[in-house]
Formats: C-alpha cells, sequence, structure tokens
C-alpha cells in the first residue's frame, strides 16, 4: 500500500502509545501534567444525530474534576478547530450544554477513556451513539507531508458499513449515480467506552488526483485502484471553517485551501431526522459526509 496516496488506519493498543510517548501523569492538577512546553492538539466532532449541542470538558487522570469547559456548545456535524491538551492521559467528559460542570456532580452524557496522547501530534475525537447511549471514536491523525492537496477520510457513523471506501468524483457529486476511482480503504472507530483496552486510528493524509471539481465520496464496498458508484458525496465548495457553519468556497468546488491550512478533513457521520447537516451535507441511508478546513 502506498501510505503517501491511501489513508491508511491502525488500531494501536493503549500500552503501545503509552510507551512510545514523552511526558507522564505525576502532578496533575486540574487537567494539567505532562511534561512541559510537550502537547498535543485534540478536535471535536458532535456526531451524534440524537444528542444535540454539548459542552466538553478533559480531565486528566488524577486531576480534580473540572469546572470549565474546554469546548462549549459544540454543535451536531460541526467540527471544532484543534484545542492543545497536555501529552497525559485522561477522560473526554461530555454534557449537555449548559447542563452544569463535572465538578459540580451532575450526571454526564459520557465519560470515555483517552490514551496519553503524543507530543506534537493530532487527534479527532468524534462522539457517536452506540448501543443506545454516546461514545467516543479516536483517530488520530497523521501530520501532512505533501503537496497541499491532501485529505484525511474518517469513517466516524456506527451506521456506516464496517469498512468504507473513499475518493473523490467529479462535482457536482450524486448519490447512487456518481462513480469515483478508490484512493482507499478505512474502518470505523474503534469506540472506546467499553473496550477492553483503549486504542485509535491512524488516518494517513491522501493526495487528490485532480484539485478542480472536486467532491468527495463514499462507498461501502470497493477496493482501492476500483471504480465505485458513490452511496454518498460531499462537493469541495461545502467545505466549513472549523467551528462554524460558515462555507468560504461555498459554489466554488475547486480544492482551494484558506492560507496555511494544510489539507481538508471529511467525516462520514451519523444522521436522522431532526438533526440538521451543514449545508450541502446529505442523510442517505442514515450517513452524511461532512468536511471541514485542517489548521493542522
Amino acid at each position: 500500500m502506498n501510505m503517501t496516496r491511501t489513508a491508511a488506519v491502525v488500531a494501536v493498543p493503549l500500552a503501545l502509545l503509552l510507551a512510545s510517548c514523552g511526558g507522564g501523569s505525576s502532578g496533575i492538577v486540574g487537567g494539567g501534567g505532562g511534561t512541559p512546553g510537550a502537547q498535543a492538539n485534540v478536535r471535536f466532532v458532535q456526531g451524534s444525530p440524537t444528542t444535540g449541542n454539548v459542552d466538553i470538558y478533559f480531565q486528566s487522570n488524577g486531576s480534580a474534576a473540572p469546572s470549565s469547559p474546554l469546548i462549549g456548545a459544540v454543535a451536531y456535524g460541526v467540527p471544532t478547530n484543534f484545542v492543545t491538551l497536555p501529552n497525559v492521559a485522561g477522560s473526554v467528559i461530555v454534557q449537555n450544554a449548559g447542563g452544569g460542570a463535572p465538578s459540580t456532580g451532575v450526571a454526564q452524557l459520557a465519560s470515555c477513556p483517552v490514551p496519553q496522547f503524543a507530543n506534537n501530534q493530532n487527534y479527532s475525537i468524534v462522539l457517536v451513539s452506540t448501543g443506545g447511549a454516546l461514545n467516543c471514536a479516536i483517530y488520530q491523525d497523521m501530520v501532512y507531508t505533501g503537496s497541499g492537496n491532501q485529505y484525511r477520510f474518517h469513517n466516524a457513523s456506527p451506521t456506516e458499513a464496517a469498512t468504507v471506501s473513499f475518493g473523490t468524483a467529479t462535482a457536482p457529486g450524486a448519490p447512487g449515480t456518481s462513480t469515483f476511482a478508490v484512493q482507499g480503504t478505512t474502518t470505523f472507530g474503534p469506540v472506546v467506552i467499553g473496550s477492553s483496552g483503549a486504542t485509535y486510528n491512524q488516518i494517513t493524509p491522501t493526495t487528490l488526483g485532480t484539485t478542480s471539481n472536486v467532491s468527495y465520496a463514499v462507498a461501502s464496498t470497493g477496493a482501492t485502484g476500483s471504480t465505485a458508484t458513490a452511496s454518498n458525496t460531499l462537493d469541495a465548495g461545502n467545505t466549513l471553517t472549523p467551528g462554524t457553519t460558515t462555507q468560504p468556497n461555498l459554489g466554488n468546488n475547486t480544492f482551494t485551501l484558506p492560507s496555511g491550512d494544510p489539507g481538508v478533513s471529511v467525516f462520514d457521520i451519523a444522521c436522522g431526522a431532526g438533526a440538521a447537516l451543514p449545508t450541502g451535507s446529505t442523510c442517505v441511508g442514515g450517513n452524511a459526509l461532512v468536511a471541514v478546513f485542517d489548521s493542522k
């Protein structure tokens, strides 16, 4: 597999991640700790259509329950920007927006154990519903190294096929009609609550074949290099500014990055009645694509 052109997904055991990362969790106070000057970049996607807006907290192992959210009022289907966190293990705590901080003792929607973060690495944590409860799927977004015409594709829907094929079709894309050359395959999750040892997926950037008339595409089957019919599509012009529903390239499907941004991340998330998606995203078979400009 050509790792510079195909998104590879690797499940990495927590014990291996802990052994490979610098920093520790001793002396942690209020979510701090780790090695001074060492940090990771973490963003969040509220991918559960039945949950609504949420506040997200981070509590490092051994620290006091947090009183202030890391990010407040995270909306469904709108990926946040990256925030910096110490390279420590801890828990991502999810609460209804405005529902009270963990320090008050109120009931939480979810508390997701997360592995120790690696220094200067990037992570996406996607909130998903599994078994009728909120959970977290963790992805490590490997660093962009290519020409600047790259994207990272995440299979982040528990109602999607366990393994999906992805690539780009010619815009405007049409689910069930557009065909595309499969550039890679990727698997869902894994989720961390209820798992026997937290793991994460490594998402390697994929290089675009063309930067004009781009529509991201996904299918439930198709080997890399084959041609597949898209089960869903999302035109490049519908790419979001992080943490907002703003689409600066709306009406222009050329792959045009804001100054300083290295690429785009695409998330395949669950969808359903009553949960509004960003403009251009379509709910097909319980799944939808959303895309965001990457600052890291």
